[in-house]
């Protein structure tokens, strides 16, 4: 637990209360973020009453989570520490807990505590969003579909075909038939979306680029094919091409167009065909979970029927190409948070009479919007004269309440899980020369959230930069009551382009999954 506030805490605060926000709603954040309940009563003046009366949104997670056969002790113990009475759940409930308050256990938290403590967490196992693992216990597999789109694949086989030569072996094969593609070495091209997507690739894998190697695109004609390999290196093969960077442990493996016929990949130990689809990655790791290599890993790259197949293929190795290496796992805590969504986001439009209601609010009370300050320096202007990047009109509680009630229904459509409520902020006024650092959101509240555009006075279009779950880079525009859903704790977003305009308003709406839990965990190194 923390028990000091740095300046910026104490600022976030201060600005926060003299807004009129509501301070049980400040305890909570402030709870989650790991301060300690003592060290917030005394910063904040202030110590929570119980909540006596539930929200529907409230009694309906109550009665999913009861006709689901979950454990009441251990509802109970949420709904107490989410700050409700004991009386006020017991007659909601109509339940009487079967142990003393004080030995009740919140099971999101004890669960929170074994991802914490490592337990029942594979560690070697690669977080893939949107993947599908082969069920397999001698060969870690992954499989996802349309990584690449159409665009995308089309002008990497465009750029394939403009340098190829033969392909090569790590190692003499007797056989002159072993592997009878063509190669470009990706790397070698002064391509914008080739680089970009060489990133992409080291992030869906969460390994720093410097444990890569450059892509490499092959290129099979009608009969042409790679019998069955290993992409490891053997032991006489070590000194030569393992020698800087080390084994090789991950392979990527992307099809870049539907083959007519024929060009299976085929894994034989594990029994297992892969039909080339465009834009679908193939992922495996060519060691087992001792770090030795893997002969269950060997594939066949079948010949080709009718057509041709393109593929482009990334190879990850033990060590960095780097003379002080950075650490082999690249992903930040929230990366781990798992994907809800396929894309990520989606834009859609407020239903017009809540919009009607707060765009009223926000016209009548505008005058009264103080200076926001947001902890860790999120806002400024670009403008180093400006000292204002943004203020903050705060809304009441019904209008607060009436936002999470209604977005929570079409939300859990989209996202497709029960949601609980967990913040609503006023409406923050972006001012002129103001950028939003590219961040992610809280890891313990802001998982499923909502910006809603409420007013905006602008010269030219401020887009908000966000990453898809499959690493692509979107600039979405919002305009007056639209809305955008999105993963925030999960998927890099912001503006980082200065608001060429004298205000952008918008309002925050964030929810956490009913069985979401805060994950940590150290990958292999």
């Amino acid at each position: 637990m923390t028990t000091e506030f740095n300046a910026d805490w104490k600022a976030w605060i201060k600005t926060n209360i003299d807004n009129g926000q509501d301070k049980h709603g400040l305890f909570k954040i402030l709870l989650d973020e790991g301060f300690a309940y003592q060290t917030i009563c005394e910063e904040m003046q202030f110590e929570p009453t119980a909540k006596t009366e539930f929200n529907a949104a409230w009694k309906n997670w109550i009665k999913t989570n009861v006709d689901d056969g979950q454990d009441r002790d251990g509802l109970f113990k949420i709904l107490l520490d989410e700050g409700f009475s004991y009386q006020a759940i017991h007659q909601e409930m109509q339940f009487e807990p079967t142990l003393n308050a004080d030995e009740l256990v919140n099971p999101l938290k004890a669960k929170e505590e074994k991802y914490n403590a490592g337990e029942d967490v594979n560690l070697g196992q690669r977080f893939i969003p949107n993947s599908k693992r082969l069920d397999s216990d001698v060969l870690q597999l992954f499989t996802l579909e349309n990584f690449l789109n159409k665009q995308e694949c089309e002008h990497i086989i465009t750029a394939i075909k403009s340098a190829l030569r033969p392909s090569e072996l790590s190692s003499h094969e007797p056989d002159n038939a072993f592997r009878t593609s063509k190669t470009c070495d990706m790397g070698s091209l002064d391509d914008a979306l080739i680089k970009d997507i060489d990133l992409r690739i080291c992030r869906l894998l969460g390994i720093d680029e410097s444990y890569s190697e450059a892509i490499q695109g092959q290129y099979y004609e009608v009969g042409q094919e790679f019998k069955p390999h290993t992409d490891y290196f053997e032991e006489h093969e070590m000194a030569s091409h393992g020698a800087v960077m080390g084994q090789r442990t991950f392979t990527v493996m992307i099809y870049l167009n539907t083959v007519q016929e024929g060009g299976v990949t085929r894994f034989p130990k594990v029994d297992k065909d892969y039909q080339p689809q465009q834009g679908l990655a193939v992922i495996w790791s060519s060691l087992d979970a001792s770090g030795l290599p893997n002969i269950n890993s060997m594939h066949h790259g079948q010949p080709v029927l009718k057509g041709y197949k393109a593929i482009i293929t990334k190879w990850f190795r033990s060590n960095s190409r780097l003379p002080v290496p950075p650490p082999m796992d690249a992903r930040k805590t929230n990366d781990y948070i798992p994907n809800y969504t396929k894309m990520g986001f989606s834009k859609t439009r407020l239903p017009d009479p809540l919009f009607k209601k707060i765009q009223a609010f926000y016209t009548a009370n505008l005058a009264s919007g103080q200076s926001e300050t947001v902890p860790g320096d999120f806002i400024f202007n670009s403008d180093k004269a400006t000292k204002q990047s943004s203020l903050l009109v705060n809304l009441n509680a019904e209008l607060r309440e009436e936002i999470h009630e209604v977005l929570k229904i079409l939300m859990e459509q989209w996202c497709g899980k029960a949601l609980i409520p967990t913040f609503v902020y006023g409406v923050r006024v972006y001012q002129r020369g103001a950028v939003l650092k590219c961040h992610q959101d809280r890891l313990e509240t802001h998982i499923i959230s909502a910006i809603i555009n409420i007013d905006q006075q602008i010269d030219k279009d401020w887009p908000l930069v966000i990453d898809d779950n499959y690493y692509r880079r979107h600039e979405v525009i919002l305009k007056p009551g639209e809305v955008i859903f999105y993963e925030g704790g999960r998927l890099s977003h912001g503006r980082p382009y200065p608001l060429e305009g004298d205000s952008f308003a918008n309002v925050f709406c964030h929810f956490k999954p009913a069985d979401y839990v805060p994950r940590v965990v150290t990958q292999e190194t």
